[in-house]
Formats: structure tokens, C-alpha cells, sequence
């Protein structure tokens, strides 16, 4: 993929001239979502003490038993990851029960996530989620950041868990994309009409290499300057103009799918029907086949956009 000055510049004013009709809008919150919640929102659920609803810390460990909101469990997504084939492959549905189990956590349980990363690791756990079936799960909008901001009791108390029994569904694949669709698609992706694979990686590491036919956008312009996420109506602009359609098949891969697994929940969101992460991701496509790093000057998507 060489990219030349010429394309370059009609993309940013392509880019440039979506910001100046996007100002215009003023409801960037996602209230109502399905994906998504506002911080004022869970504080509604919080003070009313609302039963059947959980809140999970996403952090780390380390960060959990510093403080959190007081009442919310401690679920990362490295809890629900294994290391074959590759390093930070979704858990098996065996693992993904015992641990949900281990929770506290029941099938019908709501399930409010949030983390102090952008909302990539609880977007990792609200894509293993629902990989396995779990339906009621959103992800918290500028997360730990946002419940601080509200006053919320924090807490260094692991709160009393009554473990259950948890039962996933089998996998579904309409979440996942394989490397041998990725493949193919890098051989090929004249044969594969209305097919998108997208990098979310950062610029530099796509310079060291990508998959071929890859297109570049960096999880990071899906923020505004704020850090909350950008709204569905602004996020369906912006990844039109890179010219996907409703019902294009996205592929999506970063290093290890965690930034992928946030991605497609705000591309879900935004409309995009047919959204699917390549959980092998990069760490799998080194170790099979060799990367592509004829980039020239600087990709495309490099304008931010936020």
C-alpha cells in the first residue's frame, strides 16, 4: 500500500470539511445506546443501589485494590485470555464460565464496564461478552475518568461475591474474523467486493509493517480531545469517508485485538452491520507470513480528526 501527496491532500480536505459540518452537532453524549453509557447514568444505578446490575473494573489488578467504585468486581480482560495460538487469544467458553461464575456473575445480569485505558480493556471484555452471548453489557464512556468526576464512594474492599454458575452460548462467529479470511484478503482484495480490513494500530507501528490491503485509523481518532468517545453520527462521517458503507464487511486487527475489540463496538454502534475482529491479530500475522512495510510518506489517516 504506497500512498502518494496528491491522495494525501484530498483526503484531509475530505477530512477537514466533515469537522466543519460535524461542529454543528451538539448531542455527542450516548445516552440511550446500546453499547454505551454515560457516567451519569451509572450513577443513577449506583445511588438507586438497582438490582440484577453489576459494574466491573476492568484495570488491572494492581490499580483495582488501590480503589474503585466501591461494589464493583474486578474482571480484566487478561482473565479471559489465553496464550495459544497466539498470546491474548479469547478464552475458550469453559474458561470464560468459570471465570463469569467465579464473578458473581448470572446470564441476565447487566453489566456496566469501565477501565482507565479509553475504554480498550473494557472493550475487550464487552467483545468476549458477547462473543459468548452475553447481550447486556455496555461500556462506560470515558470510564474511570468519568466516575471520579461524579463524587462516587471509591473503595480498596473486595465487595462479598456469591459465586454462580454461569453458562455461555457456543461462539459466535459473526464476531470473528479468521486469519484465513484475513489471508485471502491480503492476497486478494480485488476479489472481495464490499470487504474492508482496517489497522487500528498506531502510525508507527503500521510503518513497521501491516497486512496488506490494510486501510490505517488509529483507534485514537475514534476520541474526541476529551477522551470521551466520538458520537455514532460523527463516527459513521468519519469512517465514510474512508469510504465503508453500512453494510461492508469491516475486519478489524491491532497488535493483540484489544483496541480492534473497542473499535468494533463504537463501529456497531455507529450503524456498521457487519463488524469483526481478527483476534489473532498482528502477533498471529508475523508469525505466519511476512508484513508489508512499503509505506512512502505518511498514511492517509494520520489527520486526527477529533
Amino acid at each position: 500500500m504506497i500512498f502518494n501527496r496528491k491522495r494525501i491532500s484530498i483526503v484531509f480536505l475530505l477530512i477537514l470539511s466533515t469537522l466543519v459540518f460535524v461542529a454543528c452537532s451538539t448531542n455527542t453524549s450516548y445516552e440511550g445506546s446500546k453499547n454505551f453509557i454515560e457516567a451519569s447514568e451509572v450513577k443513577e444505578v449506583y445511588l438507586n443501589m438497582e438490582d440484577n446490575i453489576q459494574i466491573i473494573d476492568a484495570r488491572n489488578e494492581e490499580a483495582y485494590l488501590k480503589g474503585h467504585l466501591k461494589n464493583a468486581i474486578h474482571l480484566s480482560p487478561d482473565q479471559i485470555v489465553v496464550a495459544e495460538p497466539v498470546v491474548a487469544t479469547i478464552a475458550p467458553k469453559n474458561i470464560v464460565e468459570e471465570v463469569l461464575s467465579k464473578a458473581g456473575i448470572s446470564n441476565d445480569t447487566m453489566l456496566y464496564i469501565y477501565d482507565d485505558k479509553g475504554g480498550v480493556f473494557a472493550g475487550r471484555v464487552w467483545w468476549t461478552l458477547k462473543v459468548y452471548g452475553h447481550e447486556n453489557v455496555k461500556i462506560i464512556n470515558n470510564g474511570a475518568k468519568a466516575l471520579e468526576k461524579l463524587g462516587l464512594e471509591m473503595s480498596a474492599t473486595k465487595p462479598e461475591i456469591t459465586e454462580t454458575n454461569y453458562q455461555a452460548k457456543d461462539a459466535d462467529e459473526n464476531y470473528l474474523a479468521s486469519f484465513d479470511k484475513v489471508k485471502d484478503f491480503s492476497d486478494n482484495a480485488d476479489g472481495f467486493e464490499n470487504v474492508k480490513l482496517i489497522d487500528v494500530r498506531s502510525i508507527a507501528e503500521f510503518e513497521e509493517g501491516y497486512i496488506k490491503n490494510a486501510i490505517l485509523y488509529p483507534h485514537t481518532n475514534n476520541y474526541y480531545s476529551d477522551g470521551t468517545f466520538k458520537s455514532a453520527r460523527d463516527t459513521f462521517l468519519f469512517y465514510s469517508d474512508l469510504g465503508m458503507k453500512k453494510d461492508d464487511e469491516i475486519m478489524l486487527y491491532c497488535k493483540s485485538s484489544y483496541r480492534a475489540s473497542l473499535v468494533m463496538a463504537i463501529l456497531d454502534e455507529a450503524g456498521f452491520e457487519n463488524v469483526k475482529v481478527y483476534d489473532g491479530a498482528y502477533l498471529e500475522w508475523q508469525e505466519k507470513e511476512s508484513p508489508t512495510v512499503e509505506v512512502e510518506v505518511a498514511p492517509i489517516t494520520s489527520q486526527d480528526a477529533s
